[in-house]
């Protein structure tokens, strides 16, 4: 080992604690330690003690609100016999691998509870819903960010001081379980304590409004009462937001995009933090953002790596408390420069610890080849956790499920044959193999990766690229024996006589119905993003999903002239997509000047454009290229045309069309059971 990521196994102090190295997991998700029927998230115990196993040195949790959000009236601290007991189990955990863990603790949502989820239900959500109570803010009348029709009310004075209560109870609570600190969800994200720091959305005129001062009055008188009944030596640290990038409501800036700030300026940050400081904050847990700007503190796979760093180093000259940094820190060369040269503290690692809880350990190794990256799709995450369900991570479905998805040795080692070589029938083949059978993968192209090589070709999706590489390396490693250029046919595979056969081909697009399909100027998005066929100076793109928006802002961002033709009444309706992702993307379409036609059906397609039906009414749109990515369908033809084999299985796409999600949670589910 060269020693080169030296510097981020270095230890820090946090207050009095030492942090044994720089990692600190970022905090993420909305699941509580309390699960709705009143016993301990075990689950959620077993997932920060495996990433204090990776090697983190410092976890964060993710935020535990003190008040039920559903405005019902239940308080974090009535279940303190249930939590301190447990969370001592959890704690002794954690520090029998020289970890600390920090709770976060937050004062609610304000006007972005995203209260259309609890009229959807899913288990996060089970709760009655008490508008009147749930849905408060700093001032009257401030529009939701979800449904901006619904209003909010200004929070009462004795509705403050009962939050802060709440903090002091609930950090005792943390504090008697062996908790090493905690972090208030304050100044960040455009949550409720945030709203009440910017002056756009607290318009209060009492104590807690007016000046920054008055403004940062909540939080403060949190942290000084937490200091007051914990010890001035119980560190306390805040989630900071050092720039909101907010042109106005539900309206985000896009980096290097020219604008004035509706929120928390760089201007104004600075003495912001300097009186969290002087309040009694040990460190500055540092991102940009709001939900209406969603994409800064949640930054999808479109926003460049270490996108927060500048505005981290910026207010760290204001300081004399550590700061740490987090938005798309994995890259460990700008982790390690950003620490040795001084500019930072911390490395905030969010998403990346979800993909791979060791990454701090191959980091250390140099192993950097064997880290699973996460490829900032939200999908596992975010995207799960706003229809209701628990987060996890799209490309590692054991996170949050540890126990669920433990690859434990086969009882019965079989001879398993897979077929087709991309994601799915890569992840069918480690599993199985990791597990102990013996496994055959057969890939009729010249190339393992399927339709992923594909998606890996915008030069957004670098961590995509970096996905396949992992992918082939574990193959290797794992010993499969890999077939190529070989079509498993039924003959075949009769012939190699295997005891399971799982197919993963994958699927195949749609083919329209529409006169001058197919013609010369008709280009499959796969053939496009291979570079198989080139477009013109005027392209329509007819698909409005993720496949078709991408393709389009790949393609203006080339200067090419672009329209989107979708079917539906909005583009990216996607079930589960992040609206991190979607807004981000949106944003990014209208920057580079996109044409996006909903409630549009294409009708024919001529050598110069298209013919499209819209509002009742024909139109024709100019065009050299038309780019087809209206979806695609599964394709199993394999799967009725063996015999004679017991166990047969269909993963991913060749079953159902999905994201990347499904394909691999559907590998792990099926691997399990051969």
């Amino acid at each position: 080992m060269s020693g080169k990521y030296d510097v981020l196994f270095t230890p820090m102090k946090v207050g009095k604690v030492e942090i044994k190295n720089r990692i600190v997991m970022a905090p993420m998700g909305g699941t509580h330690f309390i699960k709705s029927d009143g016993t301990f998230h075990e689950g959620l115990a077993n997932y920060y003690v495996e990433r204090a196993r990776g090697g983190t040195g410092l976890i964060i949790t993710g935020v535990t609100v003190v008040q039920d959000l559903a405005g019902t009236g239940v308080w974090f601290h009535d279940s303190r016999d249930v939590f301190v007991p447990a969370a001592k189990r959890m704690m002794e955990q954690v520090h029998a691998y020289g970890a600390k863990l920090f709770m976060q603790i937050g004062a609610g949502m304000g006007r972005v509870l995203a209260i259309q989820m609890f009229e959807k239900g899913g288990p996060l959500f089970r709760q009655k819903f008490n508008p009147g109570k749930a849905m408060v803010a700093p001032s009257d009348n401030l529009p939701n960010y979800w449904i901006p029709e619904k209003a909010h009310r200004a929070m009462t004075r004795e509705e403050i001081h009962a939050v802060i209560a709440g903090f002091v109870k609930s950090a005792k609570m943390a504090q008697e379980a062996g908790v090493d600190g905690i972090e208030i969800h304050a100044v960040h994200e455009g949550y409720l304590l945030d709203q009440f720091s910017v002056e756009a959305t607290n318009h209060r005129t009492d104590e807690y409004g007016g000046s920054l001062e008055n403004r940062l009055r909540f939080t403060c008188e949190i942290i000084k009462a937490v200091k007051a009944a914990c010890g001035q030596d119980y560190p306390v640290t805040v989630r900071y937001s050092v720039a909101s990038k907010m042109k106005g409501f539900n309206s985000g800036a896009l980096p290097g995009e020219p604008y004035k700030e509706f929120g928390r300026s760089l201007e104004e940050s600075p003495r912001a933090a300097q009186i969290l400081e002087a309040a009694g904050c040990d460190a500055l847990n540092a991102d940009n953002g709001s939900y209406d700007s969603w994409y800064w503190a949640h930054p999808p796979m479109y926003m460049p790596m270490a996108c927060n760093l500048p505005e981290a180093v910026y207010i760290k000259n204001f300081v004399n408390i550590p700061v740490y940094c987090a938005g798309r820190m994995e890259d460990p060369d700008i982790a390690a420069h950003a620490i040795g040269c001084g500019m930072i503290d911390g490395v905030g690692i969010g998403r990346q610890l979800l993909a791979d809880p060791f990454w701090p350990q191959k980091v250390q190794k140099e192993e950097l080849d064997n880290i699973r990256p996460c490829i900032a799709c939200h999908n596992g995450c975010f995207g799960r956790v706003f229809v209701g369900e628990e987060f996890s991570c799209a490309i590692n479905p054991a996170a949050l499920n540890e126990d669920k998805y433990k690859i434990l040795p086969a009882k019965l080692k079989k001879k398993v044959a897979v077929v087709g070589g991309g994601i799915g029938g890569m992840e069918m083949a480690r599993l199985c193999a990791m597990r102990g059978h013996d496994v055959t993968l057969y890939e009729k192209t010249g190339e393992l990766g399927g339709v992923f090589i594909a998606a890996a070709v915008p030069d957004f999706k670098e961590a995509d690229k970096k996905l396949l590489s992992w992918y082939k390396k574990q193959i290797k490693d794992c010993n499969v024996k890999v077939k190529l250029n070989t079509e498993a046919t039924p003959a075949l595979l009769q012939e190699t006589a295997p005891d399971a056969v799982v197919i993963a081909t994958g699927s195949t697009p749609k083919k329209l119905s529409v006169p001058g399909f197919g013609g010369g100027n008709t280009i499959e998005a796969i053939d496009l993003l291979l570079g198989k066929k080139e477009v013109g100076e005027k392209v329509v793109v007819v698909g409005g999903g993720l496949t078709g928006c991408e393709i389009a802002y790949d393609l203006a961002k080339k200067g090419k002239k672009v329209t989107i033709i979708e079917m539906l009444e909005d583009i990216l309706q996607i079930y589960g997509l992040c609206a991190a992702n979607s807004n981000m993307l949106r944003e990014l379409l209208i920057y580079h000047n996109v044409e996006a036609l909903k409630s549009t059906r294409l009708s024919e397609i001529t050598p110069t454009g298209v013919k499209v039906l819209s509002g009742g009414e024909e139109r024709t749109i100019q065009a050299d290229s038309v780019v087809m990515a209206a979806g695609y369908n599964p394709s199993a033809p394999l799967a009725k045309e063996l015999k004679g084999i017991s166990e047969v299985y269909v993963v991913g796409d060749a079953s159902r069309v999905g994201n990347l999600m499904n394909v691999v949670w559907d590998a792990y589910d099926i691997a399990l059971k051969i």
